[in-house]
């Protein structure tokens, strides 16, 4: 018994429909997974733990065999934790805000009471993960001669929109809501702006500490 052209024509034009509609349930939700948005949507990011602003961010660079120098100086190390539910996110930024208090600041010679220091850290390719840590780092010197931590905040950002941001602070900060967006803080007079004394931790001598936990900067 023979079958006609016609029929068969039919049969496989049934057969790529269900074929195509069997993968596309196959490859949906991957693909989707793949190709959703990567980090824009609210709870996609979020911040778990900051530094606190006790003496525990006091930290001394160690050198390779594991000890420190004993002319080892004290560094501000300020770390942030967060998770992230996409399965990648191709780009992100992390701004990092730190606020010192110098209580003997001179007047008389000019010296503000308040430094700002900020600086923006690029990461790239982050995968999904409920523990990230990435951080930066305050020189010895700006502790040494500006003072203690009296802020630290961060802002994560994908695509150029804030997905993510928390801060802590003590004295006149303690109970201002977002103070690391308030243009009247950081534009007071007696705060004075100097980010050269900040740096990304991957940058510093803090890139040797446990570096597996803690996501790499885009530009090295």
């Amino acid at each position: 018994m023979k079958t006609s052209p016609i029929r068969c024509a039919r049969a496989l034009v049934v057969a790529a429909v269900a074929f195509a509609t069997c993968l596309s349930h196959a490859q949906g939700p991957a693909a989707a997974v793949a190709a959703g948005p990567a980090g824009t949507n609210p709870g996609d990011v979020k911040i778990t733990k900051l530094s606190d602003l006790s003496h525990d961010y006091q930290q001394k660079a160690k050198s390779i065999d594991g000890k420190t120098s004993q002319k080892s100086r004290v560094w501000g190390v300020f770390d942030v934790t967060f998770q992230t539910t996409p399965a990648w996110i191709d780009s992100m930024t992390i701004t990092y805000t730190v606020i010192l208090l110098n209580p003997k600041a001179d007047a008389k010679k000019g010296e503000k009471p308040m430094t700002l220091m900020q600086t923006t850290v690029e990461y790239a390719d982050v995968a999904q993960d409920r523990e990230h840590k990435a951080g930066a780092v305050v020189l010895p010197a700006a502790l040494l001669r500006l003072g203690e931590p009296l802020g630290f905040a961060v802002s994560i950002s994908v695509g150029g929109k804030e997905v993510a941001s928390q801060g802590v602070g003590k004295g006149p900060l303690q109970s201002h809501k977002e103070w690391w967006k308030d243009s009247a803080i950081l534009n007071h007079p007696n705060v004075q702006r100097r980010d050269a004394y900040m740096m990304d931790r991957m940058k510093s001598p803090f890139q040797l500490v446990d570096p597996d936990s803690y996501e790499l900067s885009a530009s090295r």
